[in-house]
């Protein structure tokens, strides 16, 4: 057999494993879509959301929160000038919290808590 025999052989060799290492790939990606799916089918039933039964807690940096003094200045400004719903936007972009978190720390701060 000459060179290019053993080159073209080889070359086939290769095709074929990464052929065969191709098509696992593609089945693990079915399964992991149908999975998928399937999640996504039983999130739909229950309401757009996992149910896990538990209540999640309020995570403590929100609890403590500690906001920079400029952050605090600029919502107590725009509390100060009735704009409450860019407050709430301000401090969930600030620090990242969910709608009900933010719009909590600005009713206590409303209220002078």
């Amino acid at each position: 057999m000459e060179n290019t025999d053993w080159i073209s052989l080889a070359a086939l060799v290769l095709t074929s494993l990464l052929m065969l290492r191709v098509i696992s790939l593609n089945k693990r990606v079915n399964d992991l879509q149908s999975q998928l799916e399937r999640i996504d089918s039983r999130s739909a039933m229950d309401g757009g959301f996992i149910k896990t039964g538990i209540a999640a807690p309020t995570p403590q940096f929100v609890q403590n929160m500690d906001l920079m003094p400029d952050l605090e200045n600029r919502l107590r400004l725009l509390l100060a000038e009735g704009k409450k719903i860019q407050a709430i936007k301000v401090l969930r972009e600030a620090r990242d919290l969910s709608l009900k978190d933010a719009k909590n720390y600005i009713d206590d701060m409303e209220r002078g808590k």
